[in-house]
């Protein structure tokens, strides 16, 4: 399904869409409505899609789901190519994505015992990095190219500074009263988006600027060469992307697959004096606990004895169905797709870096609220047995 839009400078940019990719990853199950929704995108019915979205939204997202509706309703008014809408949609996105973040940050110091599902969700990384590429994108399609090169330098700063994010995250946790393990986030191994690369290259080809393509395109070659973890397959471009030439240039973008899903697994602890086992556990056919591992740390204060479970997020892939993509003029195949950018990695590594914080933050609200219930339990238990009455029993 081809878009294509009004031209930059000369240079056409058709933006396409396979299996559609939708940014918000947060539930791990959809109702009814968000099904018929699914369908209608699958479908390509992008106007049906947006009107439901719509008239169902006060019943699909909760009041702390204001992230996630702004990311649904941008991304599917991009693909009903209502560019300005959309665009209108991620900035309320991003604004929200920010203003919750720094509100977790402020929360942390107070207290580890806050439960993550009483505050409101400030989105993924990778939610946050990829809002802007459609942002780029939009304004592309409406011939304002100033501002997508606004965007494409707002991914590469947020990549830039993911990591001092969580860095400052961790500090504000180890501050707190009853922190007792200390907190550090995973290196970042993403810092060099080449889908971001891309865009920026061809807008200043399109500009006649190719000097500023060809560091954009040593930026992109560097991003392969650097972040195998991300980019484990070949760059799809060669130099002659940069090269000057007297035939108008056909730039075309397919989207395709579906964002991740965070689902929880449930994980045991166990406390020795001073020290706290952790063991992963999975699940066998029979519905049987089946232990996958563990993980032991010296945890201070803590009492033998112990033992609680909990459940962590972890982050699903689903793929796409989508193997190759076809470029077709004419009726006449003129070549494939390459791959630039597996987003839904990028999903993953992104989310990987603050996992330690959210282990141990989970980890720490488990054993303090539990023991607390235990012992509370306890003294109602011997309260009661002491006075002969009901509270005993």
């Amino acid at each position: 399904m081809g878009a294509p839009r009004k031209s930059i400078r000369g240079v056409r940019v058709i933006a396409l869409v396979a299996t559609v990719l939708i940014l918000s990853s947060c539930l791990t199950t959809r109702n009814s409505k968000f099904l018929e929704i699914d369908e209608a995108v699958q479908a390509g019915n992008f106007e049906t899609a947006v009107q439901a979205l719509e008239n169902e939204s006060s019943d699909l997202y909760g009041n702390r789901d204001g992230v996630l509706y702004y990311l649904d309703s941008g991304v599917l008014y991009f693909y009903n190519r209502d560019y300005q809408k959309s665009i209108q949609q991620f900035n309320e996105a991003e604004l929200l994505i920010e203003e919750y973040f720094t509100k977790s940050v402020s929360q942390a110091a107070a207290s580890l015992l806050l439960n993550d599902n009483q505050i409101e969700y400030p989105g993924e990384d990778f939610e946050d990095i990829y809002l802007n590429v459609f942002k780029a994108v939009a304004f592309m399609e409406q011939g304002e190219h100033e501002a997508a090169f606004v965007e494409v330098r707002r991914i590469n700063n947020k990549l830039n500074l993911l990591e001092d994010k969580y860095q400052g995250l961790a500090a504000r946790y180890n501050e707190a009263d009853d922190a007792a393990v200390e907190m550090e986030p995973r290196e970042s191994r993403f810092y060099n988006s080449a889908l971001a690369r891309y865009l920026s290259l061809i807008m200043y080809r399109a500009d006649g600027d190719y000097d500023g393509a060809r560091i954009d395109w040593e930026q992109l070659e560097t991003a392969f060469r650097e972040q195998t973890n991300i980019y484990d397959y070949p760059n799809p471009f060669g130099r002659d992307i940069i090269e000057p030439s007297d035939q108008a240039r056909l730039s075309v973008m397919a989207f395709a697959g579906e964002a991740p899903l965070k689902r929880a697994e449930t994980l045991y602890v166990s406390t020795g004096a001073g020290q706290v086992t952790i063991v992963y556990a999975g699940e066998g056919d029979g519905g049987n606990i089946i232990p996958a591992g563990y993980a032991s740390f010296a945890f201070p204060g803590v009492e033998s004895g112990y033992r609680f479970k909990f459940q962590l997020p972890r982050m699903e892939l689903r793929g796409s169905d989508v193997r190759s993509i076809r470029v077709i003029v004419d009726g006449e195949p003129i070549g494939e797709l390459g791959m630039l950018e597996n987003m839904e990695q990028v999903a993953l590594d992104t989310f990987e870096i603050k996992e330690p914080i959210i282990f141990l933050k989970t980890v720490t609200r488990t054993i303090v609220k539990g023991i607390l219930a235990q012992k509370g339990k306890e003294q109602m238990q011997e309260a009661g047995a002491n006075s002969g009455s009901m509270v005993g029993l």
